[in-house]
């Protein structure tokens, strides 16, 4: 596939994730970033535009190159957002991987809001 077409591919699955994270209630601001992709390695360059607390490195590829996907991540991530990789190829659903400390700290507070919540009833 040309360049041109594995920018589309990748754009598509950042409108999509986007569109995702709209729908779910979680920014109704969250957008692709303009020109994502032209920028490599710059902190807070993620590929996604999003008031949650992670910064979002989309891959569209049939090659699963899991650690360089991750490397691209984290040197894009900000350091008050952890990076996340969303992960898709045809025909598959859409996938997330993060470390494992990011993952149970997210379920750490989710807890501690359900016992907070829990208590109030």
């Amino acid at each position: 596939m040309k360049a041109s077409g594995l920018r589309k591919k990748g754009s598509r699955l950042e409108r999509k994730f986007a569109s995702m994270i709209r729908e779910y209630g979680l920014d109704s601001k969250a957008q692709r970033r303009p020109y994502s992709g032209g920028v490599w390695g710059v902190k807070g360059r993620a590929d996604m535009i999003t008031k949650l607390p992670f910064s979002f490195e989309c891959k569209n590829q049939e090659r699963l190159d899991f650690w360089g996907f991750w490397e691209q991540a984290e040197a894009e991530a900000s350091m008050a957002k952890p990076p996340v990789v969303v992960y898709s190829c045809n025909y598959r659903p859409i996938m997330v991987y993060m470390k494992a400390e990011t993952f149970l700290n997210v379920l750490k507070e989710l807890e501690e809001i359900y016992l907070k919540y829990k208590a109030l009833i």
